[in-house]
C-alpha cells in the first residue's frame, strides 16, 4: 500500500489517525483533573491502550500487501492483542486506593498478559493459525466489559461507559461468547471509533463541576462520579458506620446526604460539631483517593 493510497478517504487509516491524536490529545489536555488523585494510573492505561490500539491499525494498514492470506493470522493476532489492552483501564480503577495503587500496576499488566496468551501461541506454536480464545478467558473479558459498564452506570459518565463496552463489544467480538455467533469478523475500527469517541466524551464531561448543594455534597458526588459504583459503594459504606457509631441524624445515599427521615439534608443545620466530625470522617476515607486540595476545592472551609 503506497503512503497516498494509505491516507485516502477510501481507507480507514486516516480516521484512525485522527481519532488517535485526537482522543489522546484530549486525554493530555484534561491531565489536570485527574493529577490529584490515584486516578493518574487509569488514565495512563486508557491513554497507553488507546495508542496502542490505534498505532497497531496503523502498523497493519501499513503493512498490507497485497498478501492477504498469508498475513491475516498475524494482523488478527496483533489487533486482538491491543484491543485487549482496553480492559487494563478499568483493572487499575480497581486498585486505584493507596497506599497500593502504584504496586496495583503489575496486577493490571498481569491480566493484560493473561489475555494476549492465545496471540503468543498463535504467533509462536500454531503459526498461521488463528488466536483461538475459547472457554473461560472469552466469558471473563464479557464479565470484563459488564463490570466496566455497570461501575459507571449510575455516574454521569453512563454514556461513555456505554459507548466504551460497546466499542470493546464491536473490537472482541470474534473472541467473545454468544458475541461471536452474530459476526464473521469483528468490526474493530468501529469499536476503536466507539472507545474513542466515548474517551472524547468522558474528558468533556469532566469539565462540569457537580451541580450538588452543599460543599459535603459536592465532594461526594465529584468522588462517586470519577470512581464510579464499586468505589463509591464501599466509601458510602463507611460513612454510614461512622455515621451510626457516632450518632449522627444523617446517612449517606447514592444521590447525598440525608436526614433520619430520608430527606435531602442541608449540612449547615448540623451541629458544628457534628459537621466537623463529618468532614474529618470523609477526609480520612478519600485522602487514600485524592489529595486535600482536590478536596477542599469542593469545600466551603478546608480541612485543618
Amino acid at each position: 500500500m503506497s503512503l497516498f493510497a494509505a491516507f485516502t478517504f477510501e481507507s480507514p487509516t486516516l480516521w484512525v489517525l485522527v481519532l488517535t491524536v485526537a482522543a489522546c490529545g484530549l486525554l493530555l489536555r484534561r491531565r489536570r483533573f485527574v493529577k490529584d488523585t490515584t486516578l493518574v494510573g487509569p488514565w495512563l492505561w486508557l491513554l497507553g491502550s488507546l495508542g496502542v490500539i490505534g498505532c497497531t491499525h496503523l502498523v497493519v494498514a501499513f503493512s498490507a500487501n497485497g498478501s492477504v492470506d498469508e498475513s491475516t493470522h498475524w494482523e488478527t493476532a496483533l489487533i486482538l492483542a491491543a484491543a485487549s489492552s482496553s480492559f487494563c483501564p478499568l483493572m487499575s480503577l480497581l486498585g486505584a486506593k493507596r497506599p497500593q495503587d502504584r504496586g496495583w500496576h503489575f496486577v493490571v499488566l498481569a491480566l493484560w498478559a493473561i489475555l494476549v496468551l492465545p496471540v503468543a501461541e498463535s504467533l509462536v506454536l500454531r503459526h498461521g493459525q488463528m488466536p483461538d480464545v475459547q472457554g473461560a478467558r472469552s466469558w471473563f473479558m464479557l464479565i470484563l466489559i459488564g463490570l466496566g459498564v455497570i461501575n459507571s452506570l449510575p455516574t454521569r459518565y453512563w454514556f461513555p461507559a456505554i459507548l466504551f463496552g460497546g466499542g470493546q463489544l464491536l473490537m472482541l467480538a470474534n473472541s467473545l461468547p454468544i458475541v461471536r455467533e452474530f459476526v464473521d469478523t469483528s468490526p474493530t475500527i468501529t469499536g476503536f471509533s466507539c472507545c474513542t469517541m466515548a474517551s472524547i466524551v468522558a474528558t468533556q464531561l469532566a469539565c462540569h463541576k457537580s451541580q450538588a448543594n452543599g460543599s459535603l455534597d459536592a465532594v461526594w458526588c465529584d468522588f462517586r462520579d470519577a470512581f464510579g459504583l464499586l468505589w463509591g459503594l464501599r466509601v458510602a459504606e463507611q460513612i454510614n458506620i461512622a455515621a451510626r457509631s457516632s450518632s449522627w441524624p444523617l446517612a449517606l445515599r447514592w444521590r447525598g446526604f440525608v436526614d433520619e427521615q430520608g430527606e435531602p439534608l442541608d449540612l449547615n443545620s448540623l451541629p458544628d460539631d457534628t459537621r466537623k466530625s463529618l468532614q474529618q470522617v470523609i477526609y480520612n476515607l478519600l485522602r487514600r483517593f485524592v489529595s486535600q486540595e482536590w478536596i477542599a476545592a469542593r469545600m466551603d472551609n478546608a480541612i485543618d
